[in-house]
Order: C-alpha cells, then sequence, then structure tokens
C-alpha cells in the first residue's frame, strides 16, 4: 500500500479540520479521512462501512501522518478487509423473522422480494441492500409487532389504564424501551431475528409496566408470562452482534 500526497480540504471544521488522504490498498485507491482536533495521539480506525479514519493532534506534522499510516498499513488492509467479508456475508443471507432469504443479483434495475430470494440490481453494495430492507420491512414490522402487543394485552392490561403506542425505530445499542409517557420503542432489526425472540422483547417491555427494573419482581413477570424466557434470551444474546 503506498500513499499519494492528494490532501483534499473539506468544509466541515467543528473541531479542528478534516483532510483526506488517498491510498493504495490491494490494487484498489482507498480514502482515508483525517480529522484534526485537541488530542495527544494519534488513532486509525475502520469502520463498519469499511470507511479509514485517523484522528490527530492538531499541529500534527504531514510527515508524522504518513509515517504513522506506513506503519499500520498491514493492520489498516487487514481490517478492511475483515469488514468487507462481513459485508459480502451479508450480501448473500438475509434473515427475516428466522426465514433465510438468498440475495440474487440482477442485471435489471429492481429490487423484488420473493419467498426465498432478495433480487438486487447487481451495482448494489451492503448499504444499499440495508437501506431498501429498512423501507421494505418498516411496514412489515409495525404490523407484527403491534399485532403481538395486542395478542399480549389481554394479560398485561391489568397494570396500565392505556396500551402503549408503538413507535418503530432504528436502535443501535438495544432490541426496544418502553417510556414513562406510554410509548413503546421496538427497534427495525428485529425483524431479522426469530419470531420467538420477537415475542421476547415485545414482553420484555410490556413487563416493565409494572417492574421498571430487572430485580426480581420482573423476573418472576417474566417466567409467569414466557416459562422459557431465560432460554430465549441466550439466544437473542447469541444472535445479537449479527444484527445490531
Amino acid at each position: 500500500m503506498g500513499a499519494r500526497t492528494t490532501y483534499q480540504r473539506t468544509n466541515r471544521q467543528p473541531a479542528g479540520y478534516q483532510q483526506t488522504l488517498s491510498l493504495e490498498m490491494g490494487g484498489e485507491s482507498v480514502s482515508l479521512r483525517i480529522s484534526a482536533s485537541r488530542r495527544k495521539s494519534m488513532r486509525l480506525q475502520v469502520t463498519e462501512k469499511g470507511e479509514l479514519d485517523l484522528r490527530i493532534p492538531l499541529g500534527c506534522p504531514k510527515r508524522d501522518v504518513l509515517a504513522f499510516v506506513k506503519s499500520n498499513e498491514a493492520w489498516l488492509k487487514q481490517q478492511r478487509d475483515q469488514v468487507l467479508q462481513r459485508q459480502q456475508q451479508k450480501l448473500e443471507r438475509y434473515s427475516v423473522l428466522g426465514n433465510e432469504l438468498t440475495v440474487q443479483t440482477s442485471a435489471l434495475d429492481e429490487f423484488l422480494v420473493t419467498d426465498s430470494t432478495i433480487w438486487i440490481p447487481d451495482h448494489w453494495d451492503h448499504t444499499d441492500l440495508r437501506d431498501q430492507m429498512d423501507k421494505w420491512l418498516r411496514p412489515k414490522a409495525r404490523a407484527y409487532y403491534q399485532q403481538l402487543i395486542d395478542q399480549w394485552w389481554p394479560f398485561f392490561a391489568r397494570f396500565a389504564e392505556l396500551k402503549p403506542v408503538l413507535r418503530v425505530k432504528k436502535m443501535r445499542t438495544r432490541w426496544g424501551s418502553l417510556s414513562q409517557r406510554g410509548y413503546i420503542n421496538l427497534n427495525l432489526a428485529l425483524m431479522q431475528l426469530p419470531e420467538e425472540l420477537v415475542e421476547l422483547v415485545v414482553v420484555h417491555e410490556l413487563c416493565h409496566l409494572k417492574h421498571f427494573d430487572h430485580g426480581p419482581g420482573f423476573k418472576g413477570l417474566m417466567t409467569e408470562a414466557l416459562p422459557d424466557w431465560r432460554s430465549r434470551e441466550r439466544q437473542l444474546q447469541q444472535l445479537s452482534s449479527n444484527v445490531l
């Protein structure tokens, strides 16, 4: 990997400045985004989108930046290859409520979902697939989550006068939440899990109508509603890193 000196200044300078360094990596030109701020050391990162980020101290000499990148080029390539491999795996298969759909590319510029296959244009990447699947899944998620809430409401109605209002959201670190303002927030990504795990999350949040913590009372109510909730929770924890 060699570095070409093509620094480009951007207009976004909230905490200092940002520049771009063009790198040759595996025969491909890759952009390294450089952000300067009041920090003491340099830090490299490969994002889940495969983007390269470098944070440097203000006033750091260009030669030091290039030397730092050069000394870490093997690590950068390894990390980026791993990210791209994960993206490719996500492009090959996509799970909807426990059903594995095969992703196939087509020369036709269209997006189509059948019982077993997701057809996408051959120029799409993982981000394109994710964004389009989010649009396709959102109305289905709203209908399915609401169905589960309605199904369980006779059990939980004793704890609240009004049924919580559903909000489908994209959340990075949690599957759901229950607000004191009467909203039950459920993650759109739940649609990539088996149905019994979606039910687990819905029941978990509805249990917070009675118990705001996760103490013995909460666990007792979970057991009353779903006797096998602990085994479901273990399964959810195993799948979380692949979905969230």
